[in-house]
């Protein structure tokens, strides 16, 4: 069982933090982040950790990749929601979407989803969580939707996931 969080706060610079609360490791495999606006959801697999790079906080190995190992009852800091959602923005500028203004200023929501590999379970595992984004004039905040996160466990979805991950190699 993955359970993803906000820690530090509830502004965009909160961070992003993943538990493993299983009692065998995860290997991350993938982080892919879905930013909502109104007519529009972004995605971006953001495994490769381009954002911590250039925020130029020294992680060791962490500073590379999200992916990796994760010991049980241990948490990986996936960085803050405001660079997740850069990460998304470029991604998108990349791909010839553009923009008036910034991604985090029309963003109605942010999902999180991990897939991991677990044991010896023949289809990756994941976990997803959607995080509301709240403005106002001291700026915009973050929050959880639902209480928990969601864990996919259905084979179907869990097949669906894959497919997509192949597509992004």
């Amino acid at each position: 069982m993955l359970v993803i969080n906000h820690g530090e706060g509830r502004a965009l610079n909160a961070h992003c933090l993943v538990t493993n609360m299983s009692r065998e490791p995860v290997h991350i495999q993938s982080v892919v982040a879905k930013v909502k606006t109104k007519n529009h959801t972004y995605t971006a697999y953001i495994t490769d950790a381009e954002d911590i790079r250039q925020s130029g906080i020294d992680t060791g190995w962490q500073r590379m990749t999200r992916q990796g190992p994760l010991q049980p009852g241990t948490m990986a800091d996936m960085g803050t929601f405001d660079c997740i959602i850069d990460y998304a923005e470029a991604n998108a500028i990349e791909a010839g979407e553009r923009f008036t203004g910034k991604l985090d200023a029309v963003a109605e929501n942010i999902e999180i989803t991990i897939l991991g590999i677990y044991g010896s379970e023949d289809l990756l595992i994941g976990a997803t969580r959607k995080f509301e984004l709240t403005k106002s004039d001291s700026g915009s905040a973050i929050r959880a939707s639902e209480a928990l996160t969601r864990q996919i466990t259905r084979r179907r979805e869990r097949r669906k996931l894959l497919k997509e991950l192949n597509e992004q190699l």
